[in-house]
């Protein structure tokens, strides 16, 4: 009991410290929770908790900030943390934005080759088509060997730069630049589609004009085998090529974050 007073008394002295540690605390865990690799639900949670602790021991001394000058209420600590948590998760977002991507690009892609009903667990919370959960892998992969965490550390620490601890969000700035963000990426899963798109256009244009021109041929049972495999082919041949467009426009997608500040 002894012990748990002297803390007590420690924790009440220091408080004006331990809560901004909170925030930065907060902020990071966040921001793991979405950043692809380390945010997977395969990773523990513990695993994930622990890294978050560590790398907020290790950031606090970086951080300019002066911490101690700052007296908080009750209300004023639990602001704190609600608005720590919304730029964590904005940052967050914007990493794991991407990733999205490529799951909009694999069930776009998996539609056209006719085998969009072959599902399974991959490391998104649902259920994705087979190609989608081939391109989220080798997509979250290609950013652990270029280093995304060390990337998500740098961007972490200059927001608290552009977004000091405590500073009030600007939540419009932030649904505009989310928003711009998101139709920008749903876009670009679109376009890395679009070989696949006209092959699926050329190839029901083809099964029309067969069918009109025998309508006794069973022409789906002669064009799906075609399709599918002129379609894995030609994802076979052109993944290598799609993955490094996507990766060299990956850390891109943060283009424009500093005009949300308030």
């Amino acid at each position: 009991m002894e012990a748990l007073t002297e803390i007590g008394g420690l924790v009440e002295q220091n408080l004006n410290y331990l809560i901004p540690a909170m925030g930065v605390f907060v902020r990071l865990g966040a921001l793991l929770y979405l950043l692809p690799a380390i945010g997977e639900t395969v990773v523990s949670i513990r695993i994930r908790l622990t890294i978050a602790l560590a790398l907020a021991v290790l950031i606090m001394p970086v951080l300019s900030q002066d911490f101690g000058g700052t007296i908080y209420s009750v209300s004023g600590a639990f602001a704190l943390i609600i608005m720590e948590a919304i730029y964590g998760l904005v940052l967050g977002f914007g990493f794991r934005l991407m990733v999205y991507t490529l799951q909009i690009l694999g069930n776009v892609v998996s539609q056209a080759l006719s085998i969009s009903q072959v599902l399974g667990e991959g490391i998104a919370t649902e259920p994705n088509t087979t190609i989608s959960t081939l391109l989220m892998m080798a997509g979250v992969t290609l950013l652990v060997t270029m280093g995304v965490h060390i990337e998500a550390v740098g961007i972490l620490i200059m927001s608290f730069e552009m977004f000091p601890i405590g500073a009030a969000p600007n939540l419009d700035g932030m649904a505009y630049w989310l928003n711009h963000k998101s139709s920008d990426a749903f876009a670009m899963g679109i376009t890395l589609a679009l070989p696949f798109i006209i092959l699926n256009f050329v190839y029901n244009a083809i099964l029309g004009f067969l069918n009109r021109a025998m309508p006794q041929l069973m022409v789906s049972f002669v064009g799906m085998p075609a399709i599918t495999g002129a379609g894995l082919f030609l994802l076979a041949i052109s993944v290598g090529t799609v993955l490094t467009t996507w990766s060299a426009l990956y850390f891109q997608s943060f283009a424009g974050f500093s005009d949300v500040m308030p």
